[in-house]
């Protein structure tokens, strides 16, 4: 495993009901991620306590201390019921070193949980238990991708600053990618994130700099443009299949976004 830059990698989920206490003195290498999905714990980084709640992510970096206390509010007041669920992830290694060098991350940061998230989660505590295969390199890039995810959640929660308008902005740009060779118009989008028309494009264009059903086409044009490239399909299936329905607006779109009609941009680039 050390040859693909990781010198080890733990992860599993936790599902506590009774009173729990974890603690770690100095760590010396790696870093600890711990993401809260349901209940609440308390944490504590360095001597700094934190009350967790679920979407928290928990980060303890080497040469730090981490202390977990679960249950311990219930205890204080008497009271016996615990139900506490978290992911966990403790990797380290070349490559994670100069991943933790590269940014600076928060102790504790709310970050979206979505089941993209968790079914990468869930991948890498799968092929950590399947012993009888040689996936070590699997292990890695699960473990990799799984990272460079997290980073990119927690990107967007420093970036949002506790503003609504940004967590708005966000979660359009999600369900256009996510459903973009869907057909919707900017009145379905906006309605299913709760917001106006008008808000939904103002939002989105400040956050991205374009309107969002131009960002669906731009999505559609990437899409078809694969397509096209490496598969046999028929070109007007090709558009069907991205998303665009008008077959004559897909080849105005085609031009105006890569300097060729589709045909032309197939025969000239498919076998470079």
């Amino acid at each position: 495993m050390e040859s693909y830059g990781f010198r080890y990698v733990h992860v599993g989920y936790a599902h506590h009901r009774m009173p729990h206490r974890n603690q770690l003195e100095r760590r010396q290498d790696g870093v600890l991620l711990r993401l809260q999905v349901n209940g609440v714990c308390r944490v504590d980084l360095n001597g700094i306590p934190y009350q967790v709640r679920p979407g928290d992510l928990a980060i303890s970096k080497s040469g730090g201390t981490y202390h977990l206390m679960i249950g311990e509010e219930n205890r204080q007041g008497g009271q016996s019921h615990v139900d506490s669920t978290d992911y966990y992830l403790v990797c380290g290694g070349e490559w994670v070193d100069h991943w933790l060098a590269s940014q600076t991350l928060p102790d504790v940061v709310p970050i979206e949980v979505n089941e993209e998230l968790l079914s990468l989660w869930r991948r890498l505590i799968y092929e950590k238990r399947n012993l009888h295969e040689n996936n070590a390199e699997i292990i890695i890039c699960c473990a990799k991708l799984l990272c460079l995810t997290l980073e990119r959640s927690i990107a967007k929660s420093l970036s949002a600053d506790g503003r609504k308008e940004h967590f708005i902005a966000y979660k359009l740009k999600q369900y256009i990618e996510k459903h973009a060779t869907e057909p919707f118009t900017l009145d379905e989008l906006a309605a299913r994130n709760g917001v106006s028309s008008s808000t939904a494009s103002h939002l989105f264009k400040l956050a991205f700099g374009l309107p969002p059903i131009r960002y669906a086409v731009e999505v559609r044009l990437a899409i078809a443009c694969d397509r096209i490239l490496y598969s046999d399909i028929r070109l007007e299936d090709a558009a069907e299949a991205s998303g665009f329905r008008s077959y004559p607006y897909f080849c105005r779109a085609f031009r105006s976004k890569y300097g060729h009609s589709p045909s032309e941009y197939r025969s000239r680039y498919r076998n470079v």
